[in-house]
């Protein structure tokens, strides 16, 4: 049971999505993109990186990550590593 609730927590790719983008948090835009990014998916933590994904059929979703969530990301996701092409470029 734990180990489910543990997954759960963690930043994963929906079929068909790709990342298309990775900044550090945001500090400027609409006030109602800054709270939804402030915090960490996850947890309470404040956000690290900000992940930008993008589905098949074109749609974005933005995933605010801590910094532990986005080191276990990285590991998963080989598109967040600082030494990989480039994010989202061909």
């Amino acid at each position: 049971m734990h180990d489910s609730l543990q997954a759960s927590s963690q930043f994963i790719l929906k079929s068909g999505e790709r990342v298309t983008d990775c900044s550090p948090l945001w500090t400027s835009g609409s006030d109602r993109i800054l709270e939804e990014i402030a915090s960490c998916n996850h947890c309470l933590q404040p956000t690290y990186r900000v992940i930008v994904v993008t589905s098949t059929a074109g749609l974005e979703r933005r995933a605010s990550l801590c910094v532990q969530h986005f080191v276990h990301a990285a590991r998963t996701f080989p598109e967040l590593r600082p030494n990989t092409v480039s994010v989202g470029h061909s």
